[in-house]
């Protein structure tokens, strides 16, 4: 699976350090937080796309007919 990355830098406003200076914590744009989530959204949905591949396709109107057929046997 290849990933296009629109921006390839996560823009951090300000960082929260410890007392050694190690960063702990981030602060963000709440609009740069609801870009980083459409971006995870997006990999999850090529995930779930990648993992679907290898599914057997079925034509569209045997498996309406299935259904039909379902949906005809539980109401009787």
């Amino acid at each position: 699976m290849t990933v296009q990355i629109k921006e390839e830098i996560i823009n951090v406003k300000q960082y929260i350090t410890n007392k050694k200076g190690s960063k702990v914590a981030a602060i963000l744009d709440i609009k740069e937080l609801k870009r980083i989530q459409d971006l995870l959204e997006d990999l999850s949905d090529l995930k779930s796309i990648e993992d679907r591949v290898a599914e057997p396709v079925e034509d569209y109107e045997d498996y309406r007919q299935k259904r039909i057929s379902d949906i005809e046997c539980l109401k009787s």
